[in-house]
């Protein structure tokens, strides 16, 4: 890749950000790489997913610090319920003893269970808590809470601004359809289907497929595509999954996260028609197991599964590649196991991880897949050529012990500089050629 184009690319990511807040950009230099045809996709990669943060991040949630900024902010029937009925519900969104949601954006936390005493940081809609003690202030019940948030581990917030049942976080879904359940937690969904994906942000055209249309008729052509790849493999079905990227990198590290309502109403679309979700993380400073703690909960839904993004786990985007090691990626299965475990949460859930470049995962031969409740997935990123893509796919899975592999392709967008594509779109024949063929299939 050109100087030239990069610098391109640089400056409309920069221009981008001039309109979020509370993110400063690291003047460091760009690390030089070979003029390889595989390292001119590599470079290509991080280059283009840079350039697309360019519309999420003035409508998402702010990061969990201690900043005071502020954030945007017929009775029915009682029925009876067969015991097995009650269970079965509450098997689906796990035991919530102890834990409390937050019901608002941008929720203080305090040192004590006062309005008058320090703010220590804020919590966004959909964070979940751990209540470790609770008291009664001038006639309001204050917890005392525990979250993972590295700067305010514990603190206090008023429980006028929690839920105790994630019920109420979700609008209109039940979640509660039998059959939907049964397949969504099936223990052989991964082993006698592929996953087909639409991958990127609902804000963003740029970013991916999933910001080009409104979300019935993404499932719509998801459906479509989904089919071809049904046709395509007599020995294996296909099941449809729109890709979120839930956390997006800004300059120095942050992280803008996207609205929980917003989130929820493409999970609960998904639902209703038979589709699963993948919510993705891209780090940023953040720790691994902090980013994965941020999105845990979405596993309470059914059809939810998660993935970070190595690539951006970096306070310097575009300036560096980030990376994640073998052992984190290990220890961000056992948060999982533990949280399915301990909220009694059924039917087996992928962690997807993305590599394009091997500095981006140390150690990888270290990686386990014995996580009874998880499946590891080690998805090839890269755009290019279809012989670009292939070698990088076999380069990247070589020596990986990971038996479960995805793909990801880029559709044509636009022809505007630091905006990539496939150039040709490899069929879904070509993709399951692959060697070694994905399990998981990521349109962006």
């Amino acid at each position: 890749m050109s100087k030239r184009i990069y610098l391109t690319g640089l400056a409309l990511f920069s221009a981008s950000m001039l309109a979020l807040s509370g993110c400063e950009q690291d003047s460091a230099t760009q690390e030089t790489a070979s003029d390889t045809e595989e390292v001119q996709e590599e470079e290509s990669e991080e280059t283009s997913e840079q350039n697309e943060q360019n519309d999420p991040g003035a409508n998402e949630d702010q990061a969990e610090t201690g900043s005071d900024k502020t954030n945007p902010d017929d009775e029915e029937e009682q029925a009876e319920v067969e015991p097995e009925e009650e269970e079965e519900t509450v098997s689906i969104f796990g035991n919530q003893e102890n834990n409390v949601y937050i019901s608002e954006n941008g929720v203080n936390v305090r040192a004590d269970s006062s309005e008058e005493s320090e703010t220590l940081g804020r919590l966004i809609k959909g964070n979940e808590v751990i209540v470790i003690d609770e008291v009664e202030e001038d006639e309001t019940t204050w917890y005392q809470i525990s979250h993972h948030n590295t700067n305010m581990n514990e603190g206090w917030v008023s429980s006028d601004y929690t839920v105790s049942d994630m019920n109420e976080l979700h609008s209109s879904t039940a979640f509660d359809d039998k059959d939907l359940n049964e397949f969504f937690t099936s223990p052989t969904l991964f082993e006698d289907n592929r996953v087909v994906a639409y991958y990127g942000h609902p804000n963003s055209e740029v970013m991916g497929i999933v910001g080009r249309h409104p979300v019935e008729e993404l499932i719509d052509l998801l459906n479509e595509t989904t089919e071809t790849y049904d046709v395509a493999d007599e020995d294996m079905g296909a099941v449809p999954a729109i890709y979120i990227v839930y956390g997006t990198v800004q300059p120095g590290g942050e992280i803008a996260r996207m609205n929980h309502d917003l989130v929820m109403s493409y999970i609960e679309a998904a639902y209703e028609r038979g589709v699963l979700v993948y919510i993705d993380h891209q780090m940023g400073r953040y720790h691994p197991t902090y980013a994965i703690q941020e999105i845990q909960s979405f596993l309470r839904y059914p059809n939810v599964h998660l993935a970070l993004d190595p690539e951006w786990r970096t306070e310097r985007p575009m300036q560096e590649v980030g990376h994640i090691t073998g052992q984190e990626i290990n220890d961000v299965q056992g948060i999982m196991q533990d949280y399915l475990d301990s909220n009694d949460i059924p039917g087996k859930r992928q962690f997807v991880f993305h590599q394009f470049v091997e500095k981006m995962i140390h150690d990888v031969e270290a990686v386990s897949t014995d996580y009874e409740s998880v499946i590891v997935v080690h998805n090839t990123s890269g755009w290019g050529s279809p012989d670009g893509k292939r070698a990088t796919h076999e380069r990247v899975t070589e020596a990986s012990p990971i038996p479960y592999k995805g793909f990801k392709l880029w559709y044509h967008y636009s022809d505007a500089p630091g905006v990539h594509y496939d150039n040709p779109l490899m069929t879904p024949e070509e993709v399951l050629n692959l060697d070694p063929a994905p399990n998981l299939v990521i349109y962006q």
